[in-house]
């Protein structure tokens, strides 16, 4: 396992010769346990459990569990500063092989990673007794289930972020996990195994049991799955090692400089797999139990293995956090009763971090603890029990971004990035550690837009999430607005905190989730939902049974735990039943007793009588609308089948995209294995990430297919700077083994329960008022067009060229140059953007603008033909035919160009400051590739979907591992479609330019469908589904490409002179002649054009709709904006000409950024209007 990239420095072990340590005995005698500290108490004259345990009736001593000499014995005349003192300590401690790592200090040091791993056995048992490593020498004795359990559950392997890496990276191909952490005694890279005598059945298949997990190899040598260009085969003059930088190859075309990553094969030079590089070097969920805590933000102190949770750090000041333990504070320090540490200081004056609160076990353990490691996506993210989510970067941005703008040196970037790892980090005021700690203390009480937690993991930010309407008004406990210019103080005490109802009862993670959640069940998993042995029904029961207190999740054994016979830890059961009602007492002291609701006692005609919502559990499927207990089980229509918390979730969080950046010329540490410093280091950064998107899928085999609560949880971008600082790729998707995008979204128990604030029937079912379209497209991810990706360029179509220009910028936060996050971030680019009038036509970016108005002036955009606009400096374009559609997905942008065809150009290179010409219609002549389609009026070019997509790996996954159950992908993925006004709709098959082999890159004709010149003049065409909607000049012809090569006319929906149209859910909102039309499709081969929904335009180009608007360029007339949250009842909002600045609107698209939304605007006349539609200070 040892790493090619290896730093020849670093301290090098001492040779000790340890006696042997026995392990810690299960039974000895009182006197046998006293001799094993007989003479520690010397020093250590006062403890606060001599045994660990609080429990009298274990017996063991010291050296049992630590080791070391405990007949060594202080003096009474020998002094703590002097020789000879040091001299005993040492002589009665075991020492460590690397003692400049650990440092001076008896605190556990910050970022140690695999100095566990690389330290003896014999000292990490002396400083953790509970390290994995040796816990079954100090534990196993007595432990020896729970020390296998442990090391196997996904809380050591994290096979879940693994596998689920590598499978939706397209690393590996199978969805049946083969990677996990795992270490010997000595810290070597180990695999581990199913029990003894273990055998796969079709029973432990479906629990997702997996017979055994391997190490993550090394990053040096794994070839590269993604489709991006620098990584296809060609190389010619680069080494299979790093660069020399500045000095270029004598032999490189000027201007055209070799990027390919390696002139050998996949898996040399660096020519390798970035998402494994960044798993072992960028903090994603690291450190797994293996390891100790950071060490270095608040909310990031703990020790490892056993020791992980059973002994509890000061990490969060929040009561309902932390309970009793939130008066100490969080920057682990201790209130121990040893003389040796209580008194110790950091180099601040403050108590020494990096302790324990006390030399104790415990089962009292805080969800503090738990939030640790929780915090983050890859580790469930389960900040949502607590009512918090990733800050956004922008709300009560003028309290956490400096007045001043930094820009802090090399040092500085690492020194924050060490220890968190969004590179926003580097330019806001939380990259001082002191500003991080007491933003709980000082932000808060000033916060206008939410309130933060008082823990910070990874170094982050979490804001709070409160109790909203669909506008997004704050409302109070009876639904009341709470008005938003209130002073804080009164504002955060009316508005409600959308924590969970159990945290809200002073609930913590472990009154849910007891020893086998928490420990594992022996068997190794590779997904969360599989581990866990806790339901809802096993504390609530169901409409027809109270509660039987035996576990029945995934993970249960046969007939379940028990849980009736757990006890606290001062020595009463957990739950209880009294007078007919169950009660549970909490894990914390005091044990406050909470009574358990039953399902069976909400369903009676008395508590429906005030609470109408419950019918829901017994209603009868259909339209009867019949409820109650007579109703059959098999006629219900929420039962089984759906999760109990698909109905009784308030809010689900969402993230909609991470941007990973990968720097060549950083050089970091390793955070697995042998450790190790080398080049590359990738930041984490947070873009998108939502609280109001409740959406629904299917639970997987493991769930029995329930329905449930669904969240995107993984919608990575990747971009790359290498050794001579050029963007080799920028912002690309990766694509996963069974073929489809990696923007993977995952069933899950969001851990939102409320009492009120839960989803109502109009959540998931069309409304009688039928103004939840945008909802139930949502609902059933399909989408909204809302959380849309514009990235770093938007992307022009002009008469005679194409273009991309700079939006936002490339430093995190990627902020739209000129936006509310842009004025904060960076005041001084976006001061110079004022200066520049506003205009974006600077390659060297840092301008930025403070329009009042938030119009945005800069060069062309995105579809259509833009009249007197050709190719501007300070920005990058290629000549083409007219641009009349423009679309970009991967590195290639699909061009309509008119009388020219449709044309794929190169635009891989965009981001390279090395080449001369960043847009290539080809790398080479037209013999070596073609991507061309002649044809004699090319009008519109469009996608099924933008994402990336590898067909073919879908058919192989299918073909030969059924095991995965991967779905079949539809046929239409393959192709393009292309309208011409002459020729109809042509159909062409684009998966070579996805195939990873540039040998192939020929375009040709699939199909070529124009029936009785049905198609004649058209002009547009979208998507929905294997449904395409093309504007020619009969109308909206409905085409059918379930089978795409037999194209179906389903119907001709008759419009004025249609331009374009996009459907959302039920309705397609089409424009024409006249203005904005409504047509039902809720049946596309019968399609209804919706008397009165119209709204009247004089010139409606082109419309975007995003949730409950339509955007449509409306030519002299600028942005109309049209609501159409009721879509049989459409209303125009406004029209936005900006002042005259955008009078020949001819397209547009919605995107957004952080938590703002944008419009990007092609104006003929003009250029291109960036607007931004939401911001924290025009919509709290």
């Amino acid at each position: 396992m040892a790493s090619a990239v290896f730093a020849s420095g670093g301290e090098k072990p001492r040779k000790i010769d340890y006696p042997e340590y026995p392990p810690a005995p299960a039974r000895q005698s009182p006197e046998g346990a006293e001799k094993a500290s007989i003479d520690c108490i010397s020093c250590h004259t006062d403890t606060d459990a001599k045994t660990m345990h609080v429990n009298p009736g274990v017996q063991i001593g010291c050296a049992d569990c630590h080791g070391g000499n405990p007949t060594v014995q202080v003096g009474a005349v020998v002094f703590p500063d002097s020789k000879l003192f040091e001299q005993t300590k040492a002589d009665a401690h075991v020492q460590p092989t690397l003692p400049d790592s650990w440092g001076e200090t008896s605190g556990a040091p910050e970022r140690s990673y695999t100095l566990l791993n690389r330290e003896s056995p014999e000292y990490v048992r002396f400083v953790n007794p509970g390290d994995l490593r040796v816990a079954a020498e100090a534990c196993g004795a007595c432990h020896m289930d729970l020390v296998k359990a442990a090391k196997s559950s996904l809380m050591a392997t994290t096979a879940m972020l693994w596998g689920g890496a590598s499978y939706n990276n397209g690393i590996l191909p199978f969805k049946r996990y083969i990677l996990g952490e795992a270490y010997t005694r000595e810290g070597e890279p180990a695999a581990i195994q199913a029990p003894e005598n273990f055998v796969m059945t079709p029973e432990l298949q479906k629990s997702s049991v997996l017979p055994g997990l391997v190490p993550l190899p090394v990053w040096e040598t794994v070839p590269p799955a993604d489709n991006f260009r620098i990584f296809e085969r060609g190389g010619r003059f680069v080494r299979s090692q790093f660069p020399e930088i500045g000095q270029p190859n004598s032999l490189e075309e000027p201007g055209k400089p070799d990027v390919r990553q390696s002139n050998r094969g996949p898996g040399t030079g660096t020519r390798i797999s970035v998402p494994v590089l960044n798993i072992h070097k960028t903090r994603l969920n690291d450190p797994t139990t293996w390891f100790d805590g950071t060490m270095d933000n608040p909310g990031d102190f703990r020790s490892s293995g056993c020791s992980s949770c059973h002994v509890v750090y000061a990490n969060d000041r929040d009561p309902l956090h932390s309970g009793p333990y939130a008066k100490y504070g969080h920057w682990g320090q201790t209130i121990t009763s040893d003389p040796t540490i209580k008194d110790l200081k950091g180099e601040d004056g403050e108590p020494e971090k990096g302790h324990p609160l006390k030399h104790q076990f415990t089962s009292a353990i805080p969800t503090s603890q738990c939030m640790i490691c929780h915090m983050h996506q890859p580790n469930m993210f389960l900040n949502s029990y607590l009512g918090y989510t990733m800050w956004d970067y922008e709300s009560d941005a003028p309290l956490m971004w400096p007045e001043q703008q930094a820009n802090p040196s090399p040092e500085e970037i690492r020194q924050v990035n060490d220890r968190n790892p969004e590179e926003a980090a580097i330019r806001g005021k939380w990259a001082d550690l002191d500003f991080l700690s007491r933003v709980w203390d000082d932000v808060n009480p000033q916060a206008k837009d939410t309130q933060f937690a008082d823990y910070h993991g990874h170094g982050w930010n979490f804001r709070a999430v409160f109790k909203r309407d669909r506008d997004g008004t704050l409302l109070d406990a009876k639904g009341a607005p709470v008005a938003d210019d209130l002073p804080p103080a009164e504002k955060w005490k009316r508005a409600v905190h959308m924590r969970d109802i159990h945290a809200d009862a002073g609930m913590q993670c472990t009154d849910c989730h007891f020893a086998q959640d928490n420990h594992g069940n022996g068997f190794l998993h590779g997904e969360v939902a599989a581990e866990v042995e806790i339901r809802c029904r096993d504390c609530h029961g169901t409409t027809s049974a109270k509660a039987s207190l035996r576990t029945s999740g995934p993970a249960a054994p046969s007939g379940g735990n028990d849980l009736s016979g757990l006890l606290n830890m001062d020595g009463r059961p957990r739950f209880v039943w009294r007078a007919g009602k169950l009660y549970q007492r909490l894990v914390l002291p005091p044990h406050e007793e909470r009574p358990v609701v039953q399902v069976r006692d909400s369903v009676t005609p008395i508590w429906v009588a005030t609470h109408g919502s419950v019918r829901a559990k017994t209603m009868a499927k259909g339209q009867s609308m019949n409820w109650g207990s007579k109703i059959p089980k098999q006629q219900r229509a929420h039962d089984e089948n759906m999760a109990c918390f698909t109905c009784h979730s308030s809010w689900v969080t969402s993230c909609g995209g991470c941007h990973l950046t990968i720097q060549a010329n950083w050089k970091s540490e390793g955070h697995h294995y042998e450790g190790g410093e080398s080049r590359n280091f990738a930041t984490y950064n947070p873009q998108v990430a939502r609280d109001q998107m409740f959406q629904l899928g299917v639970h997987g085999e493991v769930k029995d297919g329930i329905i449930a609560p669904v969240r995107s949880s993984s919608a990575l971008v990747f971009s790359s700077v290498d050794g001579n600082r050029n963007k080799i790729y920028i912002q690309q998707q990766p694509v996963s083994a069974g073929g489809y995008s990696a923007q993977a979204f995952a069933p899950h128990f969001p851990h939102t329960v409320r009492k009120t604030e839960t989803k109502t029937c109009t959540d998931c079912h069309i409304s009688d008022a039928n103004d939840n379209n945008a909802i139930m497209a949502q609902l059933l991810l399909l989408g909204t067009n809302f959380v849309n990706f514009l990235g770093f360029n938007a992307w022009v179509g002009t008469e005679h060229a194409i273009q991309a220009v700079q939006v936002t910028e490339w430093d995190e936060p990627q902020a739209v140059i000129g936006s509310y996050l842009h004025r904060y971030a960076y005041p001084d680019w976006f001061e110079n953007h004022v200066g520049n009038k506003m205009r974006l036509d600077d390659p060297s970016v840092g301008n930025m603008d403070g329009d009042p108005d938030w119009v945005k002036s800069v060069r062309g955009f995105l579809s259509r033909s833009i009249p007197g606009i050709d190719l501007y400096d300070g920005n990058y374009g290629h000549h083409s035919g007219e641009a009349r559609c423009v679309q970009l997905r991967g590195e290639y942008l699909y061009v309509a160009e008119g009388k020219k065809g449709m044309q794929a150009f190169d635009v891989a290179n965009i981001g390279n400051k090395a080449f001369s010409e960043r847009i290539v219609s080809a790398p080479w002549s037209p013999l070596g590739q073609n991507v061309r389609i002649k044809s004699k009026d090319a009008t519109c070019v469009a996608l099924p979907t933008t994402q990336m997509l590898r067909p073919e790996r879908n058919r192989t996954s299918i073909e030969t591992r059924p095991e995965d159950l991967e779905q079949p992908m539809h046929a239409i993925y393959s192709y393009a479609a292309v309208t011409d006004s002459e020729e109809g709709l042509i159909l062409v098959n684009v998966e070579t330019l996805g195939d990873f082999e540039p040998r192939n890159n020929y375009f040709q004709r699939a199909v070529t469908w124009n029936p009785e010149g049905a198609l004649d003049g058209a002009t547009y065409a979208h998507f929905s589904g294997h449904i395409l909607y093309v504007s020619a000049s009969q109308g909206i012809a409905v085409v059918d490409l379930d089978d795409p090569l037999s194209p179906k006319l389903l119907s001709m929906i008759p419009l004025n002179q249609p331009r374009a149209s996009m459907q959302q859910f039920r309705y397609l909102f089409a424009v024409d002649a006249d203005g904005l039309k409504v047509i039902d499709v809720t049946r596309p081969e019968q399609p209804r054009i919706v008397p009165g929904a119209s709204v009247p335009l004089a010139e409606a180009n082109r419309v975007s709709v995003a949730r409950t608007y339509a955007y449509v360029a409306a030519g002299s007339e600028g942005l109309a904006i049209i609501d159409i949250e009721k879509p049989e009842s459409p209303k125009l909002l406004t029209k936005f000409p900006a002042n005259g600045k955008l009078n020949d609107a001819h397209d547009g698209t919605i995107a957004t950024t952080n938590a703002s939304l944008f419009a990007y605007v092609a104006d003929g006349r003009n250029g291109l209007k960036v607007l931004q539609l939401t911001s924290p200070d025009l919509n709290p």
